[in-house]
Order: structure tokens, then C-alpha cells, then sequence
């Protein structure tokens, strides 16, 4: 197997009995990973149905922190270590007999702990320290681990505003499935994801398709036959596909029909397919922002879950993105609760239908592939 350092990732907290070669005992840990800027916005700050006219995020915005607000808590592990080991391995796997490796990460001998990010929120995960001693392979830490807390926001080495849109209720009670619409900031000589970067979303998020929505003149040159610069490609290499599919955004009553209705069949068609998409345009906030306030309004999210989705972007270093900005987020609601349907999933529904011209057969098929 081969061991990749991965920095971006750690998590396990622990305290393991290694003397005499003994195993210790395995351990459950459990903790929230929503870090408690955002935790506290989700679950304190309520907006009513049809107004726009505030906004609670000046405040949780301005908020200084010790840490990225636009990134998730770890869960930690510990073990002891009397310095004596070498070739300190950290493994989590998504199955007891750690076969399907969500993380390797080779440690250095001194450490006594690391810290794992991004796991799948509510899924039980298997971990396992092991180091060297004596020619022998010894266990410091074992057991399992548990994210708590519905939000997923993504750590990362070098890349801003990254989330995966699971964990959110849909208004007749079904969940959006996590790992298959991430959204987030560009990928490119401005940001460049790291090496673990691209580990992280490659391996561990299994991104398949990296939809770009920024326009020509926000990249740095380069042609589909003659990708030096970072238009028609992705950083992340071979086995994810770039698409280039520029749209405007807090707009869709103005849009190009033929734009959205290519971008909007292409991410569900990967979803449906079961290929986990990253979409990010400069900011990962108002055409990335734009994009998936339709996929989820379609899904069936309340208007409250909509807006909370939307302004979590506030807490990233792109900046404040209130629903009450009449250009922006208030004046794209004010035109989709201007169309036809007894609710906001309706109203989507409608203009998705007979605006963009996707079929009700696509939007029953992304749904299925989408909620649970």
C-alpha cells in the first residue's frame, strides 16, 4: 500500500496501553465537526418564508476566530508513546476490517496524536495507529470514529469555501445524500490545491467531474488542444473530467436557456451515474451560489435552508453573501417565487421545466439519486 502524508485529513483522540506488546482496548470517539461559528448560525438564526429584507450574518461574519470559519472541527485521537517507536502509521477505513482506506497517513515518530477531518457526518469509521518497535509492528490506538453535526464543510491544504451540500432536510422529511455535489473556490494558479489537495478530493471525496462556471476572461489562457494555463483542464489530473460552463448568476429569469440547461442536466446526469461533481466558479459563492440554490431548491429544501446554505459563504475569505442584497440572492428569490407552484420546490420545478426545458423524468431521477 501506498502511504501518502496527508496533513489536510488526521483526526483520533485516545489514550492507548502499549506496554508489553498488549493490543489496548479499542475506543469509540464521537464528536461534533461543525465548527461552532457556523454550528451556532444553523441552529440559532430563523428567517420567515418571503421576506428578504435582513439578514442575520453581520455578526457571525465579523467573528474573530482562532480558526477558518469556512472549515470543520476535527475529531482527535491520542495514544502514548515513550518515544521508542518508529514508522508511526495513522489508517482510517470505512469498514471493520480496514479494507476500504479512507485515510493512511504515516506520522511522525515523536507524535502522540493527530486530528481527522472530513469524515461523512452520522457514518461510523474505523481507525488504527500502529508503529514499529523491536522489528515488530504494534497497535498504539484502535477503534472507531463518528462525525456529529449535519454540515460538512471541507478541510483543506490550499482551496477556500468548500462544503459538501449533504446533511440538509428536505420539507417532506427526506435528506440530501452526502459526497455528491461539492461546491467551493476555483482551482487554479491563484489558489492551486495541494498535493494532499488533490489526494483529498480525488481518493478520499472521489470527485469525477470539475465543473468550472467562470467566464474566459477570469483564466489564464490556454486552449482545448494547448491546456498550459488552467482553462479546459483540472488541476486534479487524470480520471476527472473539466467542463467549462460559464453562467451568470442571481439571474435565471435572463439567462441563456441552452446554458443552464446543459450545466443543469450535466451535474445531475454525474450524480445520477453515481460521480461525485465539484463545482466552483471564482468564489464558490454567486454563480457556484446561483447553481446550487436551483439543484437544491429542486430537491426540496425550505426557503430558511436555502438562504442558511447560501450565506454560509460569509465565513469563508470571499466575503459577505447576505440574502437580503437586492442585486444578488433577493432579487433571483423574487423572481422564482414569482412563478407558478403552490411551494419553492414546486416554483423550481416549474422553471426548470418550462424555462430551461429539462424533463420531469430527470428531476425524478436526480432526486432518487440525491435524497434519502
Amino acid at each position: 500500500m501506498r502511504l501518502t502524508r496527508f496533513l489536510t485529513f488526521a483526526a483520533i483522540s485516545a489514550a492507548a496501553l502499549v506496554g508489553c506488546g498488549k493490543a489496548p482496548k479499542p475506543v469509540a470517539i464521537t464528536g461534533i465537526t461543525e465548527n461552532e461559528v457556523a454550528r451556532e448560525y444553523i441552529q440559532t438564526v430563523s428567517y420567515p418564508d418571503g421576506n428578504y429584507e435582513e439578514t442575520s450574518i453581520p455578526g457571525f461574519d465579523t467573528l474573530k476566530t482562532a480558526f477558518r470559519k469556512d472549515q470543520p472541527s476535527p475529531l482527535e485521537i491520542s495514544w502514548e508513546n515513550d518515544g521508542t517507536f518508529s514508522g508511526i502509521i495513522l489508517r482510517v477505513a470505512e469498514d471493520k476490517k480496514m479494507s476500504k482506506i479512507f485515510l493512511c497517513n504515516e506520522l511522525k515518530p515523536e507524535e502522540k496524536s493527530a486530528k481527522v477531518f472530513n469524515l461523512i457526518p452520522g457514518k461510523e469509521y474505523w481507525f488504527k495507529v500502529t508503529g514499529e518497535r523491536d522489528g515488530k509492528e504494534r497497535i498504539l490506538a484502535r477503534g472507531t470514529l463518528k462525525a456529529e453535526g449535519a454540515l460538512r464543510m471541507i478541510r483543506t491544504d490550499a482551496l477556500h469555501n468548500v462544503r459538501d451540500i449533504g446533511g440538509w432536510k428536505t420539507t417532506d422529511g427526506k435528506t440530501i445524500k452526502y459526497g455528491l455535489i461539492f461546491r467551493g473556490g476555483q482551482m487554479n494558479r491563484q489558489d492551486p490545491p495541494s498535493a494532499e489537495d488533490q489526494i483529498l478530493m480525488k481518493e478520499a471525496l472521489g470527485i469525477k467531474a470539475d465543473v468550472d462556471l467562470r467566464w474566459d476572461n477570469e483564466l489564464d489562457g490556454g486552449t482545448p488542444d494547448d491546456p498550459s494555463d488552467d482553462l479546459y483542464y483540472t488541476p486534479l489530473g487524470e480520471g476527472v473530467e473539466y467542463v467549462h460552463m460559464p453562467v451568470n448568476l442571481y439571474d435565471p429569469g435572463h439567462a441563456d436557456k441552452t446554458q443552464w440547461n446543459n450545466l443543469l442536466n450535466y451535474v445531475m446526469d454525474n450524480v445520477i451515474a453515481g460521480r461525485p461533481c465539484y463545482i466552483h466558479c471564482a468564489a464558490g459563492a454567486d454563480r457556484t451560489g446561483t447553481t446550487c440554490f436551483l439543484l437544491e431548491g429542486v430537491l426540496g429544501l425550505s426557503e430558511q435552508s436555502l438562504s442558511k446554505e447560501y450565506e454560509l459563504t460569509s465565513f469563508s475569505t470571499y466575503g459577505r453573501r447576505g440574502r437580503d442584497n437586492p442585486v444578488a440572492y433577493k432579487y433571483m428569490m423574487s423572481y422564482i417565487l414569482a412563478q407558478e407552484g403552490d411551494t419553492i420546490r414546486d416554483k423550481i420545478e416549474n422553471y426548470f421545466t418550462e424555462y430551461v426545458g429539462i424533463s420531469k423524468e430527470k428531476i425524478e431521477a436526480f432526486r432518487a439519486a440525491m435524497l434519502e
